[in-house]
């Protein structure tokens, strides 16, 4: 199949969280984007236009120290780096790829990462979060290709015997790509157009294969009439392959659809006439184990099924037992719906065990569901309003929420326009917040103390890098001094 979207974005982020220790800041609900690099690229790969932007540290949360070594960039320099905002580093990223018209975004490990962080970005600034797919947008990972490459086409990537063989610094050393400016936003989009590279040219049906699934419509249209499906999975950097037949979807607790796949290598004649109860024990079992599971916005990459008799652990049963026993939960109606109303009954109890918690703001991208009308007309208005006008239009929004955003925003570039009672709302919450020495969701300021004493520990001989955690500290200290402050005055 002829690849037919025209432009590709390739881009990356380099963000204030997700260091060596990423528990609080995987998804981005309580950090923030630093730089954006984005190179636009047509069907070939040639380059059209590349776009970057760098914004200065907002003054409502503390940035991981390893995160800021990884990139590169101090704390002092994230603190006066230009007079631009996250909040317009936002803007005009979202400018710019308007600009560029409909395309595939892509990224590495952009999925897992990059694509969660832009979507709290988007929602915490009054944009949809979607972006990058709705309006024609789709998005595609280019780490998930080139794990499939490695095993639908082996000798396609060259990739080292080392643990984290599928780094995008290993990657580029294996394959001969100068990476020498690696965590720089543009210079890992250059390495992974690189790599892409290498891959379209090597194996070209491969490389437009990859990309026919790259929104939830392709992929629905892709499974529908396939008997047996061939895709990859990866664990703890190993890829393994599978041969399944698709079974239906549940939705989870964000309401995200969830779809499940039987293993074929398991006869589902031995499982047809099992309860739930003994289905489930079998299924906990990972020598055991008969369902895997796709999210189809997730950029799943399927292969024909004729690859199902080179992984080994289907040669065995052979094509003609394959297609039996994918026949046969094809036409299992009562086994299918009995898996999908398990998964669904054990999300829904889930949901209701958490729907009792109080969520910050911040944590809601999911449980908040889609802006009424008139609240995408108010975020188009905030937008485009002068800033002495943004405090009226956040007194407009429905939703709690986006109020509570806008005055955040707000408070970022000028916290004298809001009034007295918003601005000492929002000076105490976060300075309680960040001086807090409870174990929070965020990053506090003890913590981050703690873990440039960590860092010191483990880089005591580097003197580059005890330089790097002094500015951190001493930045630390100074906004430490700053939130105590507050709290006394407010």
């Amino acid at each position: 199949m002829k690849l037919t979207m025209s432009n590709l974005i390739f881009y990356d982020l380099e963000t204030s969280g997700r260091g060596e220790n990423h528990k609080k800041t995987r998804n981005g609900q309580w950090d923030q984007i630093l730089q954006v690099g984005a190179i636009l690229c047509d069907e070939n790969l040639v380059e059209k236009d590349r776009f970057e932007i760098k914004c200065s540290l907002n003054n409502t949360l503390i940035p991981n120290p390893s995160a800021l070594l990884v990139n590169n960039l101090s704390m002092t320099t994230i603190r006066n780096t230009n007079n631009i905002s996250s909040y317009r580093l936002i803007c005009d990223m979202l400018d710019k790829f308007r600009e560029w018209g409909s395309a595939i975004y892509i990224g590495f490990n952009s999925i897992d990462f990059d694509e969660e962080f832009l979507r709290n970005s988007l929602f915490q600034n009054l944009h949809n979060p979607y972006f990058t797919q709705i309006n024609g947008n789709k998005r595609a990972d280019a780490l998930n290709i080139i794990r499939a490459s490695s095993v639908f086409n082996p000798s396609c990537i060259k990739t080292h015997d080392v643990k984290k063989q599928f780094s995008l610094e290993n990657l580029a050393e294996a394959n001969n790509i100068d990476h020498s400016n690696a965590h720089d936003a543009m210079a890992d989009v250059e390495t992974t157009i690189d790599l892409c590279k290498i891959i379209k040219q090597k194996t070209p049906d491969f490389w437009s294969k990859s990309l026919e699934t790259a929104s939830k419509n392709d992929v629905a249209n892709y499974i529908q009439n396939r008997d047996i499906l061939c895709h990859h999975e990866a664990y703890y950097g190993k890829v393994y392959t599978y041969a399944t037949a698709h079974i239906g979807s549940y939705s989870n607790k964000n309401n995200a659809e969830i779809n499940l796949f039987f293993d074929l290598k398991r006869d589902p004649k031995e499982l047809l006439d099992l309860n739930i109860t003994e289905l489930k024990h079998i299924n906990s079992d990972s020598k055991t184990k008969f369902l895997r599971t796709r999210r189809f916005n997730r950029h799943p990459i399927f292969m024909d099924k004729d690859y199902a008799v080179s992984f080994p652990q289907y040669e065995a049963i052979g094509m003609e037992e394959l297609h039996q026993r994918a026949s046969i939960i094809k036409n299992s109606n009562d086994f299918k719906m009995k898996i999908l109303d398990w998964h669904q009954n054990e999300s829904n109890d889930f949901e209701q065990q958490i729907s009792q918690l109080d969520p910050f703001w911040e944590e809601s991208l999911y449980s908040l569901g889609f802006a009424s009308n008139k609240d995408q007309m108010l975020m188009e208005k905030f937008h485009a309003a002068d800033w002495n006008q943004k405090p009226i239009i956040s007194e407009e929004f429905e939703q709690e929420g986006y109020k509570y955003f806008a005055k955040k925003i707000i408070y970022e570039y000028d916290p004298s326009l809001l009034d007295e009672q918003d601005r000492r709302s929002i000076d105490q919450d976060i300075s309680k917040r960040l001086t807090s020495s409870n174990t929070e969701k965020w990053l506090t300021i003890p913590e981050a103390f703690a873990a440039v004493d960590d860092l010191r520990e483990k880089y005591n001989e580097d003197n580059e890098k005890l330089e790097f955690l002094d500015d951190f500290n001493d930045n630390l200290e100074e906004i430490f001094k700053q939130f105590e402050s507050r709290l006394l005055t407010s």
